[in-house]
């Protein structure tokens, strides 16, 4: 049975993998990749498309979270695939820009079903796990960023980059098969009769998803500001860089977060979320404002170390906070509501850096990303983490 569930646990942490490296592959790329493929010089075109496909994720996120509440969710997840798969498929021959985007947005309605995963896993593992599974998640979830960093760049540099869109179709329909066969007999589904007690921190239960999901916005906002628009940051001057040795400097948070992952799961107990969150989120600003600031290559990875662990660790603990606060059958439904928060951050992120950029310089997005770092610790600390509770040590 244990090995059972290790097996399913690794097939689903293998679906959120693929829907992140797919979602990646090409953001860090987006302005060199709409150049070469469709001859779109103008780079304000990427913040329009991200903003459409962060919007469509705003809409379709929370319907998947309230379906969830009346099918089995691992029948609504092999929906989402399948039509992921089949819309990926069709991004590959496309011919304009507007074909592609179009593609994208129903590609995205499908793939918004993939929000139910994370959730999932934390159902199936029970309650004492869930800091093991919130480590090994940012750990999968920054090592797709990796893969898909690497991938985006040698992708963009392909005669023809679209093809590669079949591959990842493909691998969508295998993580299909995966998920048919090792989750046949597992429920999925928690009756509405089955009420989990909710902590006595929850209050009330629209007060703190509104709560959470206001710290949720703004820690995403703060943490896309920077995404957009930082390949090209660092190939311009000072630091001339090439495309590979941006596309190393882009990764290096993910590589961080990674090695993160063992703190995560010592260091992510309940009592110990607050001033975990708190103290990260403080130099998580600090290392915001010195990559916008520092001329110095050397000075600038050290930053993107830092901000990578701080990132994975408070986006850890933000999320735990989230689950030990939610009722067992409301699991899904409140995560897809805090992630449509988030993507309501991730939709204002590409339109602010790129009025940043086009109205100051590359480094703007960085220095207002630690502004809102600590807008967001001012908002956390007097709502979510009300009672503060200083404990450091694992």
């Amino acid at each position: 049975m244990k090995q059972r569930s290790q097996i399913v646990s690794s097939v689903l942490f293998l679906c959120v993998f693929l829907a992140i490296f797919n979602e990646v592959l090409l953001s860090p790329f987006y302005p060199q990749f709409f150049r070469k493929v469709f001859e779109i010089e103008d780079i304000a075109y990427t913040g329009y498309y991200i903003f459409i496909c962060r919007l469509t994720v705003v809409v379709c996120s929370p319907l998947w979270g309230v379906l969830a509440r009346r099918f089995e969710v691992k029948h609504l997840l092999y929906i989402g695939q399948l039509g992921t798969a089949i819309m990926t498929a069709f991004m590959g021959t496309s011919t304009t820009a507007d074909q592609f985007l179009i593609y994208t947005v129903l590609l995205l309605a499908c793939k918004s079903s993939y929000l139910l995963v994370y959730p999932l896993i934390i159902q199936l593992a029970g309650e004492a796990k869930r800091a093991a599974v919130a480590g090994t998640y940012q750990a999968v979830f920054h090592g797709a960023i990796i893969a898909a960093t690497i991938a985006g760049a040698w992708m963009v540099d392909l005669e023809a980059p679209l093809f590669l869109f079949y591959w990842i179709a493909a691998a969508d329909i295998l993580q299909l098969g995966l998920c048919l066969y090792c989750l046949r007999g597992v429920s999925t589904q928690r009756p509405d009769s089955q009420e989990a007690s909710q902590p006595s921190t929850s209050g009330n239960q629209t007060g703190f998803i509104l709560a959470i999901g206001s710290a949720i916005l703004t820690f995403q906002l703060a943490n896309n500001l920077v995404r957009p628009y930082f390949t090209e940051y660092v190939i311009a001057a000072p630091f001339s860089l090439n495309l590979l040795s941006s596309s190393l400097l882009f990764l290096i948070p993910s590589v961080t977060a990674v090695v993160a992952l063992p703190y995560i799961r010592s260091a992510c107990i309940p009592k110990r979320l607050p001033s975990i969150y708190l103290v990260g989120l403080c130099l998580l600003s600090v290392s915001l404002f010195v990559q916008g600031w520092t001329q110095q290559a050397v000075v600038l990875i050290l930053a993107r170390i830092v901000y990578g662990f701080c990132l994975a660790v408070t986006q850890a603990a933000l999320e735990l906070k989230l689950f030990s606060n939610s009722a067992v059958n409301r699991l899904h439904f409140n995560y897809s509501l805090a992630t449509s928060f988030a993507n309501v951050g991730n939709l204002a992120a590409p339109l602010i850096a790129s009025w940043l950029v086009s109205s100051y310089n590359l480094a703007a997005p960085l220095l207002v990303a630690a502004i809102v770092c600590v807008a967001n610790f001012l908002l956390v600390r007097f709502t979510v983490f009300r009672k503060l509770s200083l404990s450091f040590q694992p």
